[in-house]
């Protein structure tokens, strides 16, 4: 492949290297600069001055074209830069580049997008910024086209029950049947994951016929509403969600559980946060937040009142989850949108009294039914839109995400607000 980084080992003269220029806002913003040849190698290097308000970056350009997709990729070396995620940062064409792993003394940042003719036009930028201290040597810009990358794509499909069409739901067996009525509807439209609603056991199911939720708990993963669940899964080869409530051992849980294609257990969420009526009623708070990596992607799931609680979706997020699922009673709706579009993600629930909803990353309603049905919607997602930055790339297109495109203030108040001791005092 060739790099269509023009001049990308830096030749020229010593102070002059062709087709790439030191920038800076003003010349008071400017940190230092110089080019660097060490190792047998010619590197671009920025210094702070001790002025962590200034940056400043080395600019190349790339001939791209419309359209098309590339790979672009730099090195960089860093020297007692106390926080990488926000003084260094490469731009190529509008789009950032991160960091193949941890920060390291030498790192490589990298990223895979589609070019669009902007403003950025085939600009290359590395930075240094918000550094009181350290600095930083750039090397080997690398812009390569690349075929268009295939995305991945999932049909995910949500269930929820109306009113039982005879009225009364006589016992648990009739509950039973519904969900597995629901199930081969779900399987009909071939979809990779079905998400049944919270406490699916007793939808419906008047308090008389089932008695206590402690009485109405099931077994996991061995139960007859996880037999029943499996069976689905398998005959229809398809993921299959469902909220339930377990009974596990003496204790009781508000739980989701998942089975996979060949309808094997693949795991469970416990809720983690409660309400007070829950706790009466004797269940047990979940104490953790697992993703599921299946054969299309990366999920995570909470339960009803976890979803008032921000830090729940955004530690998610920050996992890579592409779609997080919500079995719920109620809930509102522009929660779950505020969520998606907070977070860049796909928001899918299945609920009992609000409508069940397919959200997309920008808040948009794709799919939703407020009565007894099942809808679905096909989600790309190594395509997910914002509101504001619009990028055909997955890891770079979340501002709420890319640490790189958070300001200086973002991390240092984030640490000082779980850091706090005080926060509800007064």
């Amino acid at each position: 492949m060739d790099n269509l980084v023009k001049n990308p080992v830096f030749l020229g003269e010593k102070d002059n290297v062709y087709g790439w220029v030191f920038c800076s806002p003003r010349p008071e913003l400017s940190p230092g600069y110089s080019i660097v040849d060490s190792d047998g190698i010619r590197r671009l290097g920025i210094v702070s001055r001790g002025d962590r308000y200034a940056f400043g970056c080395w600019k190349g350009t790339a001939c791209l074209k419309q359209g098309e997709w590339y790979r672009a990729s730099v090195r960089v070396r860093l020297s007692d830069i106390s926080d990488p995620d926000v003084s260094v940062a490469a731009h190529f064409a509008g789009h950032f580049l991160v960091t193949t792993g941890r920060w390291q003394k030498d790192n490589i940042l990298e990223q895979v997008f589609r070019y669009e003719d902007t403003d950025e036009k085939g600009n290359i930028e590395l930075y240094l910024r918000c550094a009181a201290k350290g600095s930083v040597e750039w090397s080997d810009p690398v812009v390569e086209r690349i075929e268009k990358p295939k995305h991945r794509m999932a049909r995910i499909a949500t269930i929820r029950f109306g009113e039982p069409g005879h009225g009364v739901i006589p016992d648990m067996d009739h509950q039973a049947e519904r969900i597995r009525m629901k199930l081969e509807l779900a399987g009909a439209i071939r979809p990779d994951l079905v998400l049944l609603p919270e406490f699916s056991q007793i939808i419906g199911v008047d308090k008389e016929i089932y008695g206590t939720y402690f009485e109405a708990a099931q077994a996991v993963p061995n139960g007859s509403l996880c037999s029943l669940l499996k069976e689905e899964a398998k005959k229809h080869g398809m993921y299959v969600v469902a909220g339930m409530i377990e009974k596990r051992g003496s204790y009781m849980f508000n739980t989701a559980v998942i089975f996979d294609r060949e309808g094997r257990f693949a795991g469970q969420y416990d809720k983690t946060h409660l309400t007070f009526s829950e706790m009466t009623e004797g269940f047990s708070c979940g104490d953790a937040y697992p993703v599921f990596d299946l054969d299309f992607g990366r999920i995570g799931i909470h339960i009803c009142y976890d979803e008032w609680f921000p830090e729940v979706a955004r530690y998610y997020a920050h996992r890579g989850i592409q779609i997080l699922l919500l079995p719920v009673a109620g809930g509102k709706p522009i929660t779950w949108r505020t969520r998606a579009i907070d977070n860049g993600i796909y928001f899918v629930t299945a609920s009992i009294n609000p409508p069940s909803m397919i959200i997309g990353s920008s808040g948009e309603i794709l799919a939703q039914t407020h009565a007894d049905g099942i809808v679905f919607a096909d989600l790309d997602l190594d395509y997910r839109e914002t509101n504001w930055y619009r990028d055909p790339t997955l890891v770079s297109g979340m501002p709420c995400i890319i640490r790189q495109m958070r300001n200086t203030m973002d991390n240092s108040l984030l640490k000082d607000i779980y850091n706090s001791e005080d926060q509800y005092s007064g």
